[in-house]
């Protein structure tokens, strides 16, 4: 079975006709892409970037989420207590080289590298709003801790505007300081959008959890990569639908 996934995966993104073979596949090649973000020589025109700044609100909205199970008893001795991501806030699809896993509950550690791997496909970005649960304080040395990563997971951000945000419904448990620097309602350019979409998306996979949990951990990485892209697969498929009903 799991072979049969793999050879699938790679029909479905086109892999299996690259020039180099299968073997040359660059890491995040086979995710599902979000339609609607904005993706450079994709569907964005020509000259994007010289859009007055006050009309092109051009920017990629990225959410950390995790399902945490570090403080129960079950988790005891295990590889990994739990799964982070790192989703299109707006519109909830999982972006590439996001899905990881967690031990010991949401450390710097792993969040950041999942972080920094995703910004790989949006590295063209100029405006980006990064949402986290924990932001006032995720946010404080995330550009010293940066420079322990390897280079090609830098990000340019001194040559991007970068907001960081805290979810809607997660905002009102933190202090007051917190409610008014790092609200939604107080930036320009995200419309209604309240960062609880990568929420809402544990519900459809957290049953795959009682399939995994016994799996080594290539085949449990395969599964997730697998029902992660059919969760942005079907997305697009009634995304249309969707916005025809609204």
């Amino acid at each position: 079975m799991r072979e049969w996934q793999f050879i699938k995966q790679m029909q479905h993104t086109g892999q299996g006709h690259h020039p180099k073979g299968i073997t040359a596949t660059e890491p995040g090649a086979c995710a599902v892409l979000c339609p609607a973000c904005p993706h450079v020589g994709k569907n964005l025109p020509d000259g994007w970037e010289n859009t007055p700044s006050e009309i092109r609100y051009m920017s990629s909205c990225s959410s950390h989420n995790a399902v945490n199970l570090a403080d129960t008893r079950v988790s005891h001795g295990l590889a990994a207590t739990g799964t982070g991501t790192i989703n299109c806030a707006r519109h909830n699809f999982k972006w590439p080289c996001s899905v990881g896993d967690l031990q010991k509950g949401k450390r710097y550690l792993n969040m950041d590298y999942l972080f920094f791997s995703s910004m790989w496909s949006s590295s063209d970005i100029v405006a980006l709003n990064i949402l986290y649960d924990i932001a006032c304080q995720w946010s404080k040395h995330i550009w010293t801790r940066m420079s322990a990563f390897l280079h090609q997971y830098h990000i340019k951000h001194h040559e991007k505007s970068i907001v960081f945000l805290i979810l809607k419904f997660h905002l009102p448990a933190h202090i007051a300081k917190c409610q008014t620097s790092f609200s939604f309602n107080l930036i320009k350019g995200v419309g209604c959008t309240d960062g609880e979409a990568p929420e809402r998306g544990w519900a459809d996979m957290n049953p795959i959890a009682t399939s995994t949990r016994k799996m080594g951990p290539g085949s449990r990485h395969d599964t997730l990569d697998n029902h992660f892209n059919d969760w942005n697969w079907k997305k697009i498929c009634a995304m249309g639908e969707f916005l025809a009903s609204h």
